[in-house]
């Protein structure tokens, strides 16, 4: 197959778009390894035997040295003078996963190292929102704070940072996000600026918190540097995935380790959440559990109003209480406040969604932009809604979470929709906006709502039918015969899953469906064998049993699944999770 190769599916109307082959020179080469994992490794463009093995074999001895980030040694050094002088200090984060865990890890040295002259702040997205605010500098300035260190944000408040400075208090910046041409008047550590060397430049946060605390244990010559790097490697893997960024590199080598440290994971309230998740018992912890199952549980504390916590910690939240926490009774506790925060988001989402799908049924479908709001959204819900609907109805997706005079926004995208240049272009209509190609959030005033409606509008006649097509990758056509041990063993070598390693999607052609039932609560999902050259395979399809009813027995069909390892009795099975399918 020399050409990307394209088919319909009847389940989603997707464009079924499969790989393009890799030359037979690579497959020749490596002929050690299946011929569908060779495809799989070179859709990743890993295509030396060096790559492939550095990607099969993460290692924690193959992490950068920190000390070559720009900024590094200096600002690692003051925070040391700051614990040795026992100066008052801060660390300022964010209210998501990423922030919070970030926190919890400096938190976590500077127990071990023996200090308690700090504070911790994390805001409050439904009072000032992300990053420094005068306020808030304000504030950690009246407690006598006289070094105020931010993770998770920072790199772009050039005011905030002169208040702080001007109140007598140093700053130091330790962000991940991409500065603007003019930066803070400070020390920042940050990958992504001018001048860093760096050799990897998509850390999270949580990735420059470790790394922060291996140079300080080093400068502080503490003895347990090894025990403290392996105590909060799980809050890097769950955060690193909850934050979305390229599971690849150093963020590959974290997650891997950080999850398998996650299953004997010493964090009293990490072990409280996996249980009141329902997870405790599982073996092997992958990505799927981090950010399907801890993040949005974690998440959820900032996207729900709720009353902060009082107690050692001016401006805290459940999440990082139930991360520190040394008591079973209270660990409990915040995991069952923060169970219950998290069902409340979901009925918060599923009432916005359905109300929004009502919408859209009564103006006989959807615009090629969807914009809507109301005043009893919340803005910490809209954009995992907005993101729900980009992918239903693959387009440009703006909801908004209406006040008295000023709304504010969430917006997910299609690759031929780039949002910072539309959102450029609209600017003039909105109080303030940022973002990313895909994924930006914005502020209105109400009076613009309209008027901004109308521009999208006008943008979205860009939009062809093409445009709003779904295609799906697929990354290889299997056989079943390619499903061998070996394929299996090696398979598993390439979680975790991520941006820029997606889980592979497959295709299988022409399979007979020997039998089909319906099971589950209320029977609404799908379970089929499938079988093909004398060999069979258990189908599984969620919350489909209504879409998938034309089946029966003897059909012959393409299929479209992922692979899954599931537990059932003891015993381990190998399931095709469907993604789509077309009768042949």
């Amino acid at each position: 197959m020399s050409l990307e190769s394209y088919l319909t599916g009847l389940m989603s109307n997707k464009i079924w778009k499969i790989k393009e082959s890799a030359p037979i020179e690579f497959f020749n080469k490596l002929g050690q390894y299946p011929r569908s994992i060779l495809q799989l490794l070179w859709n990743r463009e890993i295509t030396d035997e060096k790559k492939i093995n550095s990607f099969l074999n993460p290692s924690l001895k193959d992490l950068h040295d920190p000390l070559l980030m720009k900024n590094m040694k200096e600002s690692a050094g003051r925070i040391v003078q700051a614990i040795k002088n026992n100066e008052k200090l801060a660390v300022y984060g964010d209210y998501d996963t990423d922030g919070i865990c970030s926190c919890v890890i400096l938190t976590k040295a500077f127990e071990r190292f023996g200090f308690e002259n700090y504070d911790i702040f994390i805001p409050n997205r439904f009072k000032g929102g992300y990053g420094l605010t005068n306020e808030r500098v304000q504030q950690i300035a009246d407690l006598g704070v006289k070094l105020l260190i931010t993770f998770d944000c920072g790199v772009t408040d050039i005011e905030e940072t002169e208040f702080a400075k001007s109140l007598g208090m140093e700053v130091l910046i330790f962000d991940h996000h991409m500065p603007h041409e003019k930066m803070p008047d400070t020390l920042i550590v940050d990958a992504q600026q001018l001048g860093d060397e760096y050799p990897f430049k998509y850390l999270a946060a949580t990735g420059l918190a470790y790394k922060t605390v291996q140079v300080l244990a080093d400068l502080m010559d503490f003895h347990f540097k090894p025990s403290l790097e392996k105590q909060v490697l799980e809050l890097v893997a769950i955060a690193t995935i909850a934050d979305q960024v390229p599971m690849v590199d150093e963020n590959r080598v974290l997650v891997k380790h950080g999850l398998e440290q996650l299953r004997n994971t010493n964090n009293i309230g990490l072990k409280a959440l996996l249980s009141a998740a329902g997870i405790a018992d599982v073996k092997k912890y992958d990505s799927y559990h981090g950010g399907f199952v801890i993040a949005p549980r974690l998440n959820a504390v900032g996207r729900v109003r709720h009353k902060t916590p009082e107690g050692r910690y001016d401006s805290t939240d459940y999440s990082f209480e139930l991360l520190t926490t040394d008591n079973e009774n209270e660990a409990k506790m915040w995991a069952k406040k923060i169970n219950e925060l998290n069902i409340e988001r979901m009925k918060q989402g599923q009432k916005v969604y359905a109300e929004i799908q009502e919408k859209i049924t009564n103006q006989g479908g959807p615009e090629k932009i969807i914009f809507m709001g109301g005043n009893n959204w919340s803005n910490g819900i809209v954009g995992i809604i907005a993101g729900k609907l980009k992918d239903e109805w693959h387009r440009p997706v703006f909801l908004y979470s209406q006040d008295e005079n000023i709304s504010i926004g969430s917006s997910r995208s299609i690759p031929s929709f780039n949002l910072v240049e539309v959102l450029d272009r609209g600017k003039d209509l909105l109080v303030e906006a940022g973002g990313h190609k895909l994924s930006a959030g914005f502020t209105i005033k109400n009076e613009n709502l309209e008027k901004f409606h109308q521009f999208l509008l006008k943008e979205g006649e860009k939009l062809n039918d093409e445009d709003l097509t779904p295609v799906l990758d697929i990354e290889v056509v299997l056989e079943p015969e390619d499903i061998s041990p070996s394929f299996w063993a090696l398979f598993n070598r390439m979680e975790p899953f991520g941006k820029n390693n997606p889980e592979p999607v497959f295709l299988m052609k022409n399979l007979n469906i020997f039998s089909l039932r319906t099971v589950g609560n209320g029977s609404k999902h799908i379970k089929m064998v499938v079988e093909k050259n004398k060999k069979s395979f258990d189908v599984i399809s969620f919350n489909s049993a209504e879409k998938l009813s034309y089946l029966k027995p003897g059909m012959k069909i393409d299929l479209v699944f992922a692979l899954k390892e599931n537990e059932w009795q003891g015993r381990t099975y190998l399931d095709l999770e469907l993604v789509d399918i077309k009768q042949v």
